[in-house]
């Protein structure tokens, strides 16, 4: 069965949503994933007071046919000016739109998925192609990596 590919986005919305509720910093600590405090910067550089989760998101499709597929930035903290999401790395001929800016706002020392990208792949040959989110408030640049694993078949627990 082939889903369109408004079928498609709302799911990947609803799963989302659902991660979002899901993940707090408890449970991202406990899975190996982010902790509940932004780290200390080095001495002598700016400080952010947000943070973007740098816990690598990886996506496994199968190869050789197009995929929807998206990654969600998850912050913690406040920011007083917009955050400008980009992606880096994809591969030629990936299809995507970025959100506009996100509005100053905070979320305390809770994660939330704040910054959306959802994207088609072109057919890709099997292999890892790596890649990356960023944020920026335009002074403070922070980056989430990102693994494409192209396979046989859909699921990362292969």
């Amino acid at each position: 069965m082939r889903l369109s590919r408004s079928v498609k986005m709302a799911l990947a919305v609803a799963t989302g949503l659902a991660l979002t509720l899901a993940i707090s910093p408890s449970t991202a600590s406990a899975a190996g994933g982010a902790s509940s405090a932004a780290p200390a910067p080095a001495a002598g550089t700016s400080q952010a007071t947000w943070h973007l989760s740098d816990y690598e998101q990886r996506a496994c499709l199968p190869a050789n046919v197009s995929n929807f597929t998206y990654f969600v930035g998850f912050v913690a903290g406040s920011w007083s000016t917009p955050l400008h999401v980009d992606m880096h790395g994809l591969p030629e001929g990936t299809d995507y739109g970025l959100p506009v800016p996100i509005p100053p706002g905070s979320n305390g020392d809770r994660y939330v998925g704040i910054a959306w990208v959802a994207m088609t792949l072109p057919p890709l040959d099997f292999g890892e192609y790596r890649a990356e989110m960023t944020l920026s408030d335009g002074v403070v640049t922070q980056r989430m990596p990102i693994v494409i694993k192209i396979q046989e078949r859909w699921g990362c627990g292969l």
